[in-house]
């Protein structure tokens, strides 16, 4: 709670009341610490890792014949799966006591004593949360993949196909934040807060071959799943995307998810 007294005295108004100061402190609890590059080189391991290791056991002397594109192939794909869906699960894990642990410390109630309002609080957290978990799990480890891709097959992915894959992961993480958000609002333990996201992460495995057309209105189509190759995969590698409606989709139940825990946030007794 010591860090808030560094608080300064802003102008804003209404819903905005306070944002500004709010985000500058979760800003600092990501680049303000060890946190950010502690965090980089786990991702470092986890997904970049897996795909040096995949790497050197699929080339011209591995004994297995793959063509340059069947190695760009897999190789997009295991990191698609490294970090759209483990890296899913740490965002997940990172915002499960967002607002959790600021209601039962007590600090939640402390930062709106101040001139700070409900929505700052929680736009707040979204945002920094948000943009830095991209940074660092989709951002860093995404430039560092398309190196090892380009060095190991002798030419790299486009340009525009590669960035609109990483903005589809990016997407596909956002609805797990704000739906991990929503819940940080509605529940006061961990438990559903952090287990029912990661549950309806890993049902797409299980599910999306029965759920039928309800599959297009959720993000499960995004990212690798069961036997669906995932959109940003298709996206990366130039092949046309057979439907946007899954893309659509996510980014409505995200603000649909933002708006809900605004709105639980706003009646909530401290």
């Amino acid at each position: 709670m010591s860090a808030n007294t560094a608080f300064q005295p802003v102008n804003e108004r209404g819903w905005r009341r306070g944002f500004s100061n709010l985000l500058r402190h979760e800003n600092a609890t990501w680049w303000g610490t060890r946190r950010w590059w502690i965090n980089i080189l786990i991702w470092l391991v986890i997904a970049n890792g897996t795909l040096f290791a995949m790497l050197s056991t699929s080339g011209p002397d591995s004994g297995v014949p793959t063509t340059p594109e069947q190695r760009l192939a897999e190789a997009t794909m295991v990191f698609m799966v490294m970090a759209g869906i483990f890296g899913t699960v740490g965002a997940i894990i990172s915002m499960q006591g967002s607002i959790i642990d600021e209601k039962k410390s007590g600090t939640a109630a402390w930062i709106l004593s101040k001139p700070a309002s409900r929505p700052a609080f929680v736009l707040a957290k979204l945002v920094a949360n948000a943009f830095a978990l991209t940074i660092i799990v989709l951002v860093v480890q995404s430039a560092i993949m398309y190196v090892q891709i380009a060095t190991a097959t002798g030419h790299g992915l486009p340009i525009g196909p590669f960035v609109a894959g990483i903005a589809l992961l990016a997407l596909h993480m956002l609805f797990y934040i704000t739906l991990t958000l929503m819940l940080g609002t509605i529940f006061s333990d961990r438990g559903p807060v952090v287990g029912i996201p990661i549950g309806f992460l890993f049902a797409s495995m299980f599910l999306l071959g029965i759920v039928g057309d309800l599959a297009y209105i959720m993000p499960w189509l995004l990212v690798p799943a069961g036997n669906s190759q995932g959109l940003a995969v298709l996206v990366m590698l130039g092949q046309p995307l057979p439907t946007i409606v899954p893309v659509i989709a996510t980014a409505v139940w995200s603000v649909i998810f933002t708006g809900v825990a605004l709105w639980r946030f706003q009646r909530d007794e401290f």
